[in-house]
């Protein structure tokens, strides 16, 4: 659910569920396809802040190697428009992966992304996830 009814808060929606779409899939070309070349990620698995497009890509190529493939279902978010052409948008998801002995684990977990309309589209600048605590 977004905060807002404009075309603007609507784009970013559907960046949000574009994203959802592509990691589900598994798809690293359309993933990376909605990253900023110069955008920076707190993944949700990493120690450290990733700030190049090369280890973005590397991240989620291990993310997307785990077997089963980790899923994600998107839950409420809000998002902000904060004045042309940026936007924030924060919520809840639940990450469905595997434990190391196979068994299907649920785990709630919480993102901030920062957008930037370039080109028509709404890319991710700024990327944070982590756990629910």
């Amino acid at each position: 659910m977004t905060r807002g009814t404009s075309p603007d808060a609507a784009g970013v929606e559907a960046a949000r569920q574009h994203w959802a779409s592509a990691f589900n899939a598994g798809d690293l070309p359309a993933l990376l396809a909605l990253y900023d070349p110069a955008a920076v990620l707190w993944g949700t698995t990493s120690a450290v802040l990733i700030d190049t497009p090369e280890g973005i890509a590397a991240y989620f190529a291990r993310t997307f190697a785990a077997r089963p493939a980790p899923r994600v279902q998107m839950g409420e978010a809000r998002v902000r428009l904060l004045g042309d052409g940026v936007a924030l948008c924060s919520g809840a998801y639940t990450l469905h992966l595997s434990s190391g002995a196979g068994e299907p684990r649920a785990l709630p977990a919480r993102f901030s992304l920062a957008y930037r309309r370039t080109g028509g589209h709404w890319l991710i600048v700024d990327h944070h996830s982590s756990l629910s605590p």
